[in-house]
């Protein structure tokens, strides 16, 4: 193993590097970066090394004086030169602890203990499929680790099956998960897939043997998460979780999805074998009891006859009219669960039905999170004539285009006062001034708003966010002596993807301009590598600039969903 050096004694000229501030995110990059450059540099230790140890402490004392010097010299320059020793200072600590881990008896730690640290290290990414490969790497470190994460079941319960069948892999980690509660993703999903019903590599017949092989731990299982493409392996997950439950067999699933990713609202053929699968199913034969969070996408299940009650999340998608609930089953549905926290809504609502002479709207006082896409105007004004929402924090709309959608903005100004986060994607809003009058008022109505999501927006939109409301009042028409009021105060964050760099830097300069510019800006992962260097530069002057990982939350988020 190659032995660490001091610190660079260029330090000594305090020729500084240009100025970064500590907490940006082009700093945290950049040190990740060498951090992986470090740890792929050292070599494997071998049993008879010598011990380095005193050296590694020699060198860690001179990054502590070093830190020490700089730190003095901080105090006795301007505030500009400060902001350049910060980032030199930021620096010189993290080499300092590249190396200072070295010395630290990891393995002297009490096993409780140091079990602990290893859990934390194997559920720290957000990413799932990196936490497989992060709970192998650990059993590799040494027999210790290996044996301390071998005996613990937690550790091994949440289990994707993404490895070809017989699923070796996965099967292995769900012997080790012993009597733990089982969390499972089975994903078999072909991206060359044909969109043959009848030709896919998986077939019903092999979601079968799988599922026997799982259903020996029914009763430990926590979370289900099934996603294919095709009708049969779906069909199969469904007719065998009711069939196990009118057998007696205990359910305890908290948490199901289930997602048909093939051509939405298209239903089998009518040779489809067996028949038994023709019928919707019940869901775990009436078991329902534990179910707390539930998806189906693509797919339906027989609303009349499976009981679904006290539910904090319902996630609907992709369901054909005629197979949707009706709107009695879906009020019921929701007055059975009045904690409801998220509900989604994604192509999927009720069937239309003639409402009853006496009409009375749920009232959803729990719901935090809404999300409702691809639905036709005319079907969201008889959607949301169903339930009221209150405090929602967090609202998206999807895939609303082909017509203009202002009326919508009219419909819900007054329903979602309290909305923190906003998802805006692909939403087709009118150019003229009736439009763009609805478009500003529903603006104003959120003034809580802090965070905005953004993809396949069009510049007007954004442009909007920039009006004088009090223009735009019929009742209190603005004067000159009227003081300058601003559309959603507290929105100083924005992600984007598939929008116009230039667009969102001119809604930065004009925000900014209005005494309310923004903080931060996330470029969405997958839209990064089409933002050129000259948009980065002009993105950099109206705010800080971040990408946005796959599958994690901002700092906003989680602080405006508190």
């Amino acid at each position: 193993m190659s032995d660490p050096q001091p610190p660079s004694q260029q330090l000594q000229q305090l020729e500084y590097p240009p100025a970064i501030h500590p907490v940006a995110g082009a700093l945290a990059a950049r040190q990740e970066v060498r951090l992986k450059q470090f740890l792929s540099s050292l070599s494997e230790p071998q049993p008879h090394d010598p011990d380095r140890s005193q050296h590694v402490r020699y060198v860690t004392s001179c990054y502590h004086s070093r830190i020490y010097e700089v730190e003095g010299y901080k105090n006795r320059v301007s505030p500009e030169a400060r902001i350049k020793l910060e980032s030199i200072l930021s620096e010189l600590r993290f080499d300092r602890n590249l190396i200072y881990w070295r010395l630290f008896r990891i393995n002297d730690l009490p096993p409780e203990i140091l079990i602990t640290i290893l859990r934390y290290v194997a559920w720290s990414t957000p990413i799932q499929k990196q936490g497989v490969k992060y709970r192998l790497w650990l059993t590799w470190v040494c027999r210790r680790w290996r044996s301390l994460m071998l005996g613990d079941s937690t550790l091994w319960s949440a289990i994707w099956f993404a490895d070809p069948p017989p699923y070796a892999r996965s099967m292995a980690w769900f012997e080790r998960a012993g009597t733990a509660p089982l969390d499972l993703r089975i994903n078999e999903r072909d991206e060359r897939w044909s969109s043959n019903e009848d030709d896919h590599r998986f077939t019903g017949e092999q979601m079968s043997d799988l599922l026997d092989m799982l259903f020996v731990k029914l009763s430990q299982i926590r979370m289900l998460i099934v996603i294919v493409d095709n009708w049969p392996p779906a069909l199969v997950v469904l007719h065998k979780l009711q069939e196990a439950g009118r057998a007696g067999l205990e359910i305890n699933i908290t948490r199901f999805e289930i997602h048909r990713a093939g051509r939405p609202y298209v239903w089998i053929g009518p040779g489809y074998q067996p028949d038994t699968h023709r019928n919707p199913s019940v869901l775990f034969g009436g078991q329902t009891r534990m179910l707390d969070f539930l998806c189906l996408n693509g797919i339906n299940i027989d609303w009349n006859q499976t009981p679904l009650t006290n539910l904090t999340t319902i996630d609907l998608r992709r369901l054909a009219l005629d197979v949707s609930p009706s709107l009695a089953k879906f009020t019921q549905l929701l007055r059975d669960c009045p904690r409801l926290h998220k509900l989604s809504l994604d192509g999927a609502g009720p069937a239309p039905d003639a409402r009853p002479l006496v009409h009375k709207p749920v009232n959803l006082l729990h719901l935090k999170i809404l999300v409702l896409g691809d639905f036709s105007l005319v079907y969201l004004r008889y959607l949301l004539a169903q339930f009221t929402a209150p405090n929602v924090l967090d609202l998206t709309l999807m895939n609303m285009n082909g017509e203009d959608y202002s009326p919508l903005l009219a419909i819900i100004t007054p329903m979602f006062r309290e909305v923190r986060l906003l998802t805006l994607y692909a939403i087709e809003v009118g150019t003229i001034p009736q439009s763009k009058r609805l478009l500003v008022k529903w603006f104003d109505s959120m003034n809580r708003l802090g965070l905005m999501k953004l993809a396949q927006i069009k510049r007007h939109i954004l442009e909007a966010l920039l009006e004088d409301p009090q223009q735009y009042d019929e009742h209190l028409p603005g004067t000159t002596d009227s003081p300058r009021r601003v559309l959603c105060p507290n929105f100083t964050a924005l992600e984007y993807q598939v929008v116009q760099a230039d667009a969102v830097v001119a809604l930065g300069q004009g925000r900014k301009e209005l005494g309310v510019p923004l903080k931060r800006i996330y470029v969405n992962e997958v839209w990064v590598p089409k933002v050129r260097g000259e948009e980065q530069t002009a993105l950099r002057t109206v705010a800080d600039l971040f990408i946005a990982p796959l599958g994690a939350n901002t700092v906003e988020e989680l602080e405006l969903m508190e």
